[in-house]
């Protein structure tokens, strides 16, 4: 793992790293001959050098699936990223490097090494994990693809006000600029994922100052101004909650933030309809059961799977609030041909006209599925994904998806990673096949916020480097 002090410590003692080997934390420990003049770094922390390890105080990792019904084996510790040790294993492997390809499968295209000033900034971070688990990953997505596009999208979108107030700008071919709660909790999920704990602390700060009444963050704010949307929207909530989740399980002492946040969603932002399913409201004041509306995009059965290893309590009320999730989805499915609508109602209906069209909004769902997929195996995330995948190869690949006259305006990551990610639960093959195209695709077009965020968010996912607990 390119860890926190850990390149500048290494180098400092002069001696060159061969590319592609990774710096596990601080200190240097033992220079190793591969062979033929590639020499491989090992450094591990020195005594009394600060643990990223949770402590006895912090939330239980995760252990699988914590719904009783799901029979999922127990996933091995996540394992540093270059630290030598394959997952499930405790015997050094110097030759191992991030994920590993099947014989056969697609290998990453050379990368240019990460220049100083990216090195530079990397030595903030604690770096990225790979998490581990049976789940696919493509290797063309390596280590130094997700940093390059997180310096990038940070350098782009990560701003300050004069108070010194940290926050993540929205932008949009139309010119206007403004701050939204997702893009506030779309940076925690980065920056936990990548080590970075000076913004996801800056992030988590604006997000606390600006919160409701509910307990929720007000959704939307004029840059370095006031609120101009005064109620909470869930997905936003949902994905600041598993920031603070995940934080609490890399760095201690978020553990009561996190309670308090995901009991303010069960509260708010979830309703129990006649029939006794669980819907997501869209936000803490509308939407729910019935012919009220919801948003697909923001169901996050991932998400409740580990708020249910916090809320202890109420363990039972997240776990079937995932499955009651996925009759929803498996419906809406059903009726767009493997895609989901960007709106809909809490009686599982598609809204009609653009609106009920796999748009600029349900692009995040498949993300949110292959999230649970990865960390629980759950059987309903693997059908949803796989079928989504059937949609894909019947309309040609993701390119031929891409160069469709009805795509014209979704040629960016934001569609087309998100359409990759199905491939995650057919398998690794199916899975980098996808990738290369996107990845390829000469007309990607990510300038703007919300496909430039979401790309890094894709590619942490694709690449394996997205854990459920640190």
């Amino acid at each position: 793992m390119f860890g926190k002090r850990s390149v500048s410590t290494c180098l400092s003692l002069g001696v060159r790293h061969a590319r592609g080997v990774r710096l596990s934390s601080v200190g240097l420990s033992r220079i190793v001959v591969l062979g033929a003049g590639f020499w491989a770094l090992s450094c591990s922390a020195p005594p009394g050098a600060r643990s990223s390890r949770p402590d006895s105080a912090t939330i239980a990792p995760y252990s699988g699936d914590a719904n009783p019904r799901n029979t999922t084996p127990v996933a091995a510790p996540p394992v540093p990223v270059g630290s030598g040790v394959a997952a499930g294993e405790g015997v050094p492997n110097l030759g191992t490097v991030g994920p590993q390809a099947s014989p056969g499968a697609m290998l990453p295209e050379p990368e240019a090494p990460l220049t100083a000033a990216e090195l530079q900034a990397l030595d903030q971070f604690d770096g990225l994990v790979h998490a581990p688990g049976s789940a696919p990953a493509a290797a063309q997505i390596t280590e130094t693809t997700v940093v390059r596009a997180y310096l990038d999208w940070k350098a782009r979108f990560f701003k300050s006000c004069d108070n010194g107030t940290v926050y993540v700008l929205k932008t949009d071919y139309t010119g206007s600029e403004e701050i939204v709660s997702e893009g506030i909790g779309y940076g925690m999920l980065m920056s936990v994922a990548i080590g970075d704990r000076e913004t996801f602390d800056g992030l988590w700060g604006y997000y606390r100052s600006h919160r409701n009444g509910n307990g929720v963050m007000n959704w939307r704010q004029s840059v370095c101004g006031g609120d101009t949307g005064g109620n909470g929207a869930s997905d936003a909530d949902l994905d600041s909650a598993l920031g603070l989740v995940l934080a609490d399980s890399r760095w201690g002492g978020y553990t009561e933030d996190a309670r308090n946040l995901i009991e303010a969603i069960g509260t708010n932002e979830t309703q129990v309809c006649d029939n006794g399913q669980t819907v997501l409201k869209p936000g803490d004041s509308w939407g729910g059961c019935g012919g009220q509306t919801v948003n697909p995009s923001y169901f996050s059965p991932g998400h409740y799977r580990r708020f249910a290893l916090v809320q202890t309590d109420r363990a039972d009320f997240w776990n079937d609030f995932a499955s009651d999730t996925y009759v929803m989805l498996r419906g809406m499915q059903d009726e767009k041909d493997g895609l989901i609508p960007d709106w809909g109602f809490g009686d599982g209906r598609s809204e009609g006209g653009d609106r009920g069209q796999f748009g600029y909004e349900a692009v995040r769902n498949p993300w949110r599925v292959a999230l649970d997929y990865a960390w629980s195996g759950n059987a309903d995330a693997r059908a949803f994904l796989q079928r989504m995948s059937q949609t894909v190869d019947t309309r040609g690949g993701i390119a031929a998806m891409a160069d469709a006259e009805n795509f014209e305006d979704k040629r960016n990551s934001a569609f087309l990673g998100s359409l990759s990610l199905s491939g995650l639960a057919v398998s690794e093959q199916k899975l980098q096949s996808y990738v290369q195209e996107w990845q390829a695709y000469e007309d990607l077009d990510d300038q703007w916020y919300y496909q430039a965020t979401l790309r890094v968010l894709f590619l942490m996912t694709a690449g394996g480097f997205f854990p459920a607990s640190y």
